[in-house]
């Protein structure tokens, strides 16, 4: 099946330390999300080029353009290396290529290149996987294998010669500023018009702080199209062929207020998570049980709310991690009924009561999401969303990241009690894992999955066939390196409709995509009516990729949010 791919560039103005990069990670999961292919294109945080510069000039006043160019490189690589390492934190699988394994080939003055070829082998490699790609702007290697850069703001230039040479539906440069201006914003005065569409000669007439010029001849050379915009913005400024439009309207969102309603494992995640999202969101008030607690992660005392109406008051949406039936159920009729919407990881909740709230939500005019309640990071709800029109006919997966951890243990040769212990000391396992061992927690998810409009179908939890992992054990003995055994969930319509669904283990063959999933990952393969067949993977447990699932529903209703306004706006003027 075609997946349409995106060419992201990342730069510095957005990457400005290390702890931004957590920034990066929700735009790449935003379109992974959404069934798009992604390439990530990374600058150097702030200021670490100009400090490879100096240290070059420090070391050797008079050294060699190339020589330069080989340590100012440095800079990106660590990027990208560190934006991969942020990715597999919030369980995002991810790759990183460099200028020399897909062949960025480029020419002229070693630091100022111009990029004249491209081997996309690996990349379709990686695609395959359903991977996204990261790679390091600004640099390219000569004819000779030697690095160099491609001048100063190079990195745009790498984003879309990749976006011409893969054949991209998409290149967004992603800035710190919401599109391109007539002139700049942060001058005093009027602010200026904004352009929706730009000509390449409305670009060049700026003063090439935005987009580095020679990326734009590259790209006007090439008839190709592309973006500036903000991260997680709506309404970029598209510059290529056609009339410049421009217009007051910008992307700046109004930040939504969100209640936080559980500091546990997964809740303080995403209060970590939100705090650095201060353009979208500000944190109107958190709830939990004991607000005097020691915490890894410090929550300022003016946060805690003292029940759960007077967290849901103020909030435009509310997040639920408390875990449970009844306090959570409580929460959210409370939240719906005041028009907030919810964002939620309770399996259990939404198994049994996911279609009357799902009602309760549209009657007062707001959502219900719940991504992370399945597959942790691996969008398994937003895949099946993503085709509109198509029944989905079977799925067969690993959804419970805590069973996939012990058995990898079990066939290293830990005994169960020791792999129970290791998984509840990486955050993977509860203190009580019982739902997962027993096989409940998959199920729950098949559950939710079958609640979707793509399956349609009703399930409960009681017609689910369960064999728990001890059964299985029993039933095939243990897993050993070269014996794959995996508790597997799976689903199954017949053409009247009829559903089957199942949890319990089974031993699979080498070749077997799933055989290739370790640890606390999750990896599901969907099974379509005009038989297209989709695997995707990713961690489904602990706090982070947990946490990543519910920002990202977060801030898919911070977007929702804003062209919602926007439309109420243009009917307004239109009626003025």
């Amino acid at each position: 099946m075609h997946r349409p791919l995106i060419v992201l560039k990342l730069g510095g103005s957005v990457l400005t330390s290390e702890t931004t990069l957590r920034r990066a990670v929700h735009e790449i999961y935003r379109w992974r999300r959404e069934g798009w292919r992604v390439v990530a294109v990374v600058s150097a945080l702030a200021g670490e080029t100009d400090t490879l510069l100096n240290a070059a000039h420090r070391a050797c006043p008079d050294a060699p353009s190339a020589s330069v160019a080989g340590l100012a490189a440095i800079g990106e690589s660590r990027s990208a290396a560190l934006l991969a390492l942020a990715l597999d934190r919030a369980g995002l699988p991810a790759a990183t290529l460099s200028p020399a394994a897909v062949g960025l080939r480029a020419t002229g003055d070693p630091r100022d290149a111009d990029p004249v070829a491209l081997d996309r082998t690996y990349f379709d490699a990686w695609f395959d996987r359903d991977y996204a790609i990261i790679v390091p702007g600004f640099t390219g290697i000569d004819n000779l294998g030697r690095t160099v850069t491609l001048g100063r703001g190079g990195s745009d230039l790498t984003a879309l010669h990749l976006a011409y040479n893969l054949g991209a539906e998409c290149c967004r440069l992603v800035k710190d500023v919401d599109g391109l201006y007539v002139s700049d914003p942060a001058r005093p005065g009027p602010e200026p018009l904004r352009y929706e569409h730009a000509t390449y000669d409305d670009a060049l007439a700026t003063d090439g702080s935005i987009i580095q010029h020679k990326a734009l001849r590259y790209a006007a050379a090439r008839n190709l199209s592309f973006e500036i915009g903000r991260l997680n913005g709506t309404r970029p400024t598209r510059i290529g062929p056609g009339e410049t439009r421009v217009s007051h309207k910008h992307d700046r969102p109004h930040p939504k207020r969100v209640a936080i309603l559980g500091l546990g494992t997964v809740g303080l995640g995403v209060f970590d998570l939100l705090q650095s999202l201060e353009d979208d969101v500000v944190i109107s008030a958190v709830l939990a049980r004991d607000h005097s607690k020691q915490r890894s992660i410090h929550v300022p005392a003016e946060y805690f709310a003292s029940s759960i109406t007077n967290a849901v008051r103020d909030a435009d949406i509310v997040v639920e991690v408390i875990g449970g039936l009844e306090t959570p159920r409580t929460a959210l009729h409370a939240a719906l009924e005041r028009s907030a919407s919810v964002v939620t990881a309770n399996k259990a909740l939404i198994a049994s009561d996911g279609p009357h709230l799902k009602n309760l939500a549209r009657e007062n005019n707001c959502s219900l999401h719940a991504s992370a309640s399945v597959g942790g990071s691996v969008p398994v709800l937003e895949r099946i969303a993503s085709r509109p029109g198509h029944r989905l006919c079977a799925l067969r997966g690993i959804l419970n990241g805590t069973t996939n951890f012990i058995l990898d243990q079990l066939a290293q040769g830990q005994s169960i009690e020791a792999a129970i212990i290791a998984a509840q000391a990486l955050g993977f396992a509860e203190a009580d894992p019982s739902r997962d061992l027993l096989g409940i927690d998959a199920a729950e998810k098949l559950c939710v999955i079958a609640q979707h409009e793509a399956v349609n179908a009703h399930l409960t939890l009681d017609s689910v066939a369960i064999e728990s992992l001890a059964d299985g054990l029993r039933r095939l003995g243990p897993p050993k390196p070269a014996r794959n055994v995996r508790h597997l969930a799976t689903l199954s319509l017949d053409h009247e409709g009829s559903i089957t669904a199942q949890v319990g283990l089974a031993l699979i063959d080498a070749g077997d995509p799933l055989a290739a999933i370790h640890g606390s990952g999750n990896a599901v393969e969907l099974i379509w009516d005009d038989g297209v067949r989709e695997f995707i993977s990713g961690r489904g447990a602990g706090r982070w990729p947990t946490a990543e699932a519910v920002v990202a529903d977060v801030l898919t209703l911070c977007r929702q949010q804003r062209d919602v306004d926007s439309a109420l706006i243009a009917r307004e003027v239109q009626h003025a």
